[in-house]
């Protein structure tokens, strides 16, 4: 699952010192001198050399409103304080650093590419050097265009290494009323209104901020608004180090813990600070922020706070944000957290026989180096400082991209960049890298279902030749392809995911202070993707029954007549409810090529004997 909280940059406006006309020859020049004139003209322009501001801002309908305050000096220094009430941000930019202090207090430096090249288009435009002559960017007219029946005049802006963007001037005012920036990870609309005079400077005092990838829509109504004030050059910097949040209760710099490996996934168990007994966490990478169960956070009173959309595997939900007193993993205690709570439980109960209290994401591990070691189920999260890598890892530059490591990568002959994900049990490709490529074109493929937070999504079962990663090539992989763009299809910057069905292949180690990844191969490096030789997909209910949740299309469960919803009684003459887990009854059917099983159902209450005999189908 995924929880993205929205980065609102200081939505400054800089100045550059100009010629006295703008630099562009035909419409784009006509076009540009008319806006200009509009702004206040150039001198009036020329002259801001800082802004300082302050407004009210809303994330709509998610019931998260309050303040932000911003400053900025020319040509790109941005520094904004944003306080919603349940937490707050604190985000900056000094000239090479993209930088963020996230509500649990961890500071964040942005390296990846897309969010290189949207600051990069940003100082072009917050500065307004798109108004004069320049080098490293071009502009040209777009003609005209309608948006809610309102006529503009369209330039179109194209930034050396930069996200291209597309600027909308309201044809009888020549005020830029509509802004949209197209960058790898998504597109960014803003709308302007309220334009109001500052040292004879026009400025929006409304801005409206979409991000339709996300389905979120911020509004910023401006209090304030005051330009050449005194600005200590030092609030523009990254604080030195992060705010620390957590101790290792017996001493040291790392913790070593077992973990239990279900049906792929990894639970640590934990304590939340104010309740008796130990619960399961998920450790998932793939999640932005620590998640506790909606249903444990009701029955310890934990407050909640708005929602936030995010993007899960099978679609987008909402998220509450909570706050929680403590956690402790081990022999780490973490201090007070900002959270958010989802139904985990729920989603995961028909798969897991053990009791679930939350997810483990990024406000956890970035905390450490954290060394996954799949072989022997053990865990070690280390203090960054004291970590060094033992020799044998291969390294990867893994930027992060919504608090989630990117790995480039290779499938068959098309590179790609994956998500790591730890939470996602196999890898996925995202429906849209799919249909550009034709990468599955002429293979067989078998639907199944996938299930995460926002839902259940389809997708396809598909084997390809080889899986290149970080210098290791892996074998005829299965990855399942999602059949529509959502989930993880709404997101832009990345083709999929890479999960635990890859990753329990090698010793994995997570290095979030310099983003990023190494790998060491272990014993199961060479094991067979997607074993099965059955097309079942089986669940356990509370009352510790078996059931079928799915049967794969033409695949040897479909064929002996075995149906969604069967409750399975007997295998082979053993009780069903016998099996310590779903993965024991699950390895059976791994066995060769024309074994065949007896299976006893119950369906509609009456009981049946069926004939299941193994069979490779992918």
């Amino acid at each position: 699952m995924r929880n993205y909280l929205v980065s609102i940059l200081a939505a400054s406006i800089l100045a550059v010192s100009p010629r006295a006309v703008p630099a562009r020859a035909g419409d784009a020049g006509e076009l540009l001198a008319r806006h200009l004139e509009a702004l206040g003209g150039a001198q009036a322009v020329g002259a801001i050399r800082s802004l300082a501001s302050s407004a009210e801002i809303e994330i709509m309908g998610t019931g998260l409103k309050g303040t932000v305050r911003s400053w900025s000096l020319r040509p790109c220094l941005s520094y904004s304080e944003i306080d919603l009430g349940f937490f707050k941000i604190r985000e900056g930019y000094d000239g090479e650093r993209l930088w963020m202090i996230d509500p649990n207090g961890k500071l964040q430096i942005r390296r990846d590419r897309s969010s290189l090249e949207y600051e990069k288009t940003r100082c072009v435009l917050d500065s307004r050097s798109y108004l004069f002559e320049g080098t490293g960017f071009a502009i040209e007219a777009a003609g005209r265009d309608t948006v809610n029946g309102s006529p503009y005049e369209v330039l179109s802006l194209r930034v050396d290494g930069g996200a291209s963007a597309r600027l909308f001037l309201d044809d009888s005012t020549f005020l830029l009323e509509r802004m949209e920036i197209v960058a790898p990870e998504g597109s960014t609309v803003e709308t302007y209104g309220d334009h109001r005079p500052i040292e004879g400077v026009m400025f929006p005092f409304f801005v409206r901020t979409e991000l339709p990838a996300l389905g979120q829509r911020i509004e910023t109504r401006y209090r304030s608004i005051s330009a050449n004030e005194g600005v200590d050059p030092v609030i523009f910097l990254p604080p030195a180090a992060d705010a620390k949040d957590y101790r290792f209760t017996r001493g040291g710099s790392a913790e070593e813990l077992p973990f239990e490996y279900r049906s792929r996934h990894i639970y640590l168990p934990a304590r939340i600070a104010g309740r008796d007994g130990e619960l399961y966490f998920l450790l998932d990478s793939g999640a932005s922020m620590t998640v506790i169960d909606s249903v444990v956070a009701a029955g310890m009173g934990l407050p909640l706070g708005g929602a936030i959309p995010g993007a899960g595997a099978g679609g987008m939900a909402d998220f509450h944000m909570t706050r929680v007193p403590g956690l402790s993993i081990g022999g780490i205690e973490l201090s007070e957290q900002i959270a958010i709570t989802f139904p985990i439980s729920n989603l995961l109960r028909r798969f897991e026989e053990i009791e679930i209290g939350g997810v483990l994401g990024y406000d956890f591990l970035s905390r450490f180096v954290t060394r996954i070691d799949f072989e022997r189920s053990i865990i070690t999260f280390a203090e960054p400082d004291s970590f060094s890598p033992g020799g044998g890892e291969r390294i990867i530059e893994a930027p992060l991209v919504h608090n989630i490591f990117t790995l480039p990568a290779s499938l068959d002959t098309a590179k790609v960049s994956f998500y790591l994900d730890t939470g996602a049990n196999s890898s996925i490709l995202q429906a849209g890298f799919a249909a550009r490529s034709g990468i599955a074109n002429g293979r067989r493929t078998l639907p199944m279902a996938i299930r995460g937070a926002g839902g259940d999504e389809t997708a396809s079962l598909c084997r390809f030749d080889s899986l290149g990663l970080g210098g290791f090539t892996i074998a005829r992989p299965v990855l399942a392809i999602a059949r529509s763009m959502k989930g993880i299809g709404v997101l832009e910057n990345v083709d999929g995911i890479v999960g635990n069905d890859v990753l329990e292949r090698f010793t994995v180690t997570l290095d979030y202070g310099k983003q990023r990844v190494f790998l060491e191969k272990n014993a199961r490096f060479e094991e067979a993707f997607y074993p099965d030789r059955s097309g079942l997909q089986l669940a356990r209910k509370e009352n510790g029954s078996v059931v079928v949740v799915a049967t794969l299309p033409d695949s040897p469960a479909a064929r002996a007549g075995l149906r969604p919803g069967d409750l399975i009684v007997g295998i082979a003459g053993m009780n069903a409810v016998r099996f310590k887990s779903i993965r024991e009854i699950m390895t059976l059917f791994e066995a060769k090529e024309g074994t065949t099983y007896r299976i006893e159902i119950s369906r509609g209450g009456k009981r049946s004997k069926l004939l299941l005999t193994l069979e490779s189908y992918l």
